[in-house]
């Protein structure tokens, strides 16, 4: 071991990282030569032992994004290891070999790693992830309400208990009649009871962590450019801190067509010779940044001239959903444009 490590002092290592919960497989190659591949327990002072033993080396090491987060990412770095995260969607596909295993993907990634053909993707630092997590966890807090209220007209339908179905949020009004509703058996009225103080719970919820947030959107990081997003019709401080917690800098964004692309408001392509066809958006990206445009866009053009005109264009021709998805485009690259300028949204009111 030592003889090869004084052969190999100085050169460059790709690590591939194959992650599982209990188990990662692990390859350490040259450009030209595999020197390691094997199986360790899941855990940073296991990597870390094994690094060790290439010191003096210039290491490089790619994982898949997944459910693993950035935690090892930042541990490889603070190590002193090159390490990118890559999009499993982007790595380069072998079509035809049906054969999978954890050592063949520890040795792909390692390849093409030493081969520069893997893509990396942005990595928020660990200020930017927990603010980040604020947004998110209320994401997740709505649609356990939206499960509830699911069971709860189930319920409903299930015994032929009559009640207008009620879109969104349920007003007090409307929960004040569920709660007057009684079964004569008392096991079930118990059991639907629970659904209902289940569904009061997560609406507490819901409203601490949107105070939590709007506490968040004080904060100098935040303020300036949240005025800015609000004086945008349709846009309030929820989709503000949306757009900033998902999107930080703006500025990383060197086109306003990457910005696009990332929010996934690109049409996809079909080129075969000269025929081109243009198809619906790619959809990849960031999802709940792009509901959240297009629900301020049905806003926004009823206010504004401009986008209002652009709508009725792509609508005679395309239809009403293909043109407010091309006004949330137009909105979004106009959105980088009022960050990086610092100014705020005007517009021509409509008539």
């Amino acid at each position: 071991m030592e003889s090869l490590n004084n052969q190999i002092k100085g050169e460059n290592l790709f690590v591939g990282i194959d992650l599982h919960k209990h188990r990662w497989h692990i390859t350490i190659r040259t450009a030209d030569v595999e020197i390691f591949s094997n199986s360790i327990v899941g855990r940073w002072d296991n990597l870390r032992r094994i690094l060790d033993r290439y010191k003096g080396c210039r290491i490089h090491a790619v994982y898949e994004a997944g459910c693993f987060g950035f935690w090892l990412f930042d541990r490889l770095n603070s190590y002193g290891v090159c390490c990118i995260v890559t999009p499993p969607s982007l790595i380069p596909q072998e079509y035809g070999n049906r054969v999978k295993t954890d050592r063949r993907d520890s040795r792909k990634l390692a390849r093409l790693l030493a081969k520069e053909l893997l893509k990396n993707i942005w990595v928020p630092s660990p200020e930017e992830r927990f603010h980040r997590q604020v947004i998110r966890r209320r994401h997740q807090l709505v649609g356990d309400r939206v499960r509830t209220q699911n069971r709860i007209k189930s319920e409903l339908y299930f015994y032929g208990i009559d009640l207008p179905a009620v879109r969104g949020k349920w007003s007090q009004v409307y929960f004040t009649n569920l709660q007057r509703i009684k079964f004569k058996n008392k096991w079930m009225q118990q059991s639907f009871n629970q659904l209902l103080e289940q569904y009061e719970f997560l609406c507490a919820q819901i409203a601490k962590q949107t105070q939590l947030l709007k506490q968040l959107a004080r904060l100098p990081l935040y303020r300036d450019r949240v005025r800015i997003l609000c004086s945008i019709p349709g846009i309030g401080i929820l989709t503000a801190m949306e757009i900033l917690l998902e999107l930080q800098d703006i500025s990383r964004f060197r086109r306003a067509e990457q910005l696009a692309a990332y929010v996934g408001l690109t049409p996809s392509q079909h080129s075969s010779a000269d025929k081109i066809r243009m198809g619906r958006i790619t959809g990849i990206g960031k999802n709940t940044v792009r509901s959240a445009l297009v629900e301020s866009c049905w806003h926004l053009i009823r206010k504004d001239k401009a986008m209002r005109r652009k709508y009725e264009q792509i609508k005679v021709r395309a239809g009403g959903k293909r043109a407010i998805v091309a006004v949330s485009r137009k909105l979004i690259l106009c959105i980088r444009r009022l960050l990086l300028d610092n100014r705020p949204y005007v517009y021509k009111p409509v008539c």
